[in-house]
């Protein structure tokens, strides 16, 4: 049975089928079907740069690394590039991919690939409207404490610097 849309915001659309499983059952299944997306960790003379920004869906400021959604006809390096600058102020002289995979394969189709910055230069930050972002630089040695104790929330960001650090 084909996936009927049954809400449609402005980013994610909800969608319900009826699904065959390899065991021969079925079941209703409910999926939240979201762009694919990138993120990036800045890394440049022994520090990362993560972005303090404001997360309407929790109340809260959290502790991330640049961001945001590939838009149509856009490659994902062209996207990390364009998120890193306008979210972080940076523009990379490298960028390296380190993971590409599913955020939550149980419930959503959300595609995301993570990379590495380096050779970093400072530009201008051009946030979007909405978006209410610190850049908070951070010694490495730090950050590595950080994650440990888990003050780093954000899934990405952790995973990023998990990567970096075990090269």
């Amino acid at each position: 049975m084909p996936w009927e849309t049954v809400y449609k915001g402005r980013r994610v659309s909800v969608e319900i089928s009826q699904v065959s499983l390899p065991n021969g059952k079925t079941m209703t299944a409910e999926r939240v079907v979201f762009p694919r997306v990138v993120s990036v960790l800045p890394v440049d003379s022994g520090e990362v740069y993560f972005i303090k920004q404001y997360r309407p869906a929790l109340g809260i400021y959290t502790l991330e690394i640049p961001s945001g959604v590939v838009d149509e006809g856009e490659s994902p390096e062209e996207a990390a590039r364009r998120e890193l600058e306008e979210e972080a102020g940076l523009r990379a002289g490298r960028l390296s991919k380190i993971f590409e995979g599913y955020v939550s394969p149980g419930y959503s189709t959300e595609y995301a690939y993570i990379y590495i910055a380096t050779q970093l230069e400072k530009t201008a930050q051009a946030p979007e409207d909405y978006e209410i972002i610190e850049v908070i630089p951070v010694k490495l040695e730090e950050a590595k404490r950080m994650l440990i104790s888990g003050e780093i929330k954000d899934m990405r960001a952790s995973l990023a610097l998990s990567l970096y650090l075990l090269k």
